[in-house]
């Protein structure tokens, strides 16, 4: 027991003794050697409008800079392009669609497609053959939150409504 405490007791005078802080001195030759670095090349030319001028100058507009290569905003720009060009290839979008109605008979699908019409009118339903069966669908929504919110105004009028989802055609221009 004796012994253990007197381990502990060396150990913390020695952890107590290596801490010690040891004070060396520098001499600092001036404040004038202080660090600088100039970013002018990263700003960009800003020039100050007159407010009280009715007529701008073009030489007082500021003028953008493109990013200098190897710079961050040149390289997220460089991506973006690359998204944007590859979005462009794409003709459809995954989204999603209501399907009210199902069945074989044509009474009863338009039945559906004007019942959709009188609950609200700005829903524009359409009505699609495909064989032997017709669907009524409603909308075309990309986010299945807003599509969501649709279905579930039409589920108590329309029970058996699904919720589906569909590839939508997209237009860019």
């Amino acid at each position: 027991m004796r012994a253990s405490r007197l381990l502990i007791f060396a150990l913390v005078l020695a952890a107590a003794y290596s801490c010690k802080t040891s004070s060396t001195t520098t001499k600092s030759s001036s404040k004038s050697e202080s660090y600088r670095e100039d970013l002018s090349v990263l700003r960009p030319d800003l020039k100050v409008i007159d407010p009280d001028s009715s007529a701008v100058d073009e030489s007082k507009v500021a003028t953008r800079t493109e990013p200098i290569k190897g710079h961050l905003k040149y390289e997220l720009d460089s991506v973006n392009q690359i998204i944007i060009t590859q979005n462009k290839v794409r003709k459809y979008v995954d989204g999603y669609t209501i399907q009210v109605y199902t069945g074989n008979d044509r009474d009863k699908a338009y039945a559906a497609k004007s019942k959709v019409l009188e609950i609200n009118p700005e829903l524009n339903p359409s009505m699609h053959y495909y064989q032997p069966s017709y669907k009524v669908k409603v909308g075309q929504y990309v986010s299945k939150l807003e599509a969501h919110e649709i279905y579930e105004s039409l589920r108590k009028e329309f029970p058996l409504a699904l919720l589906i989802p569909e590839r939508i055609p997209v237009d860019y221009d």
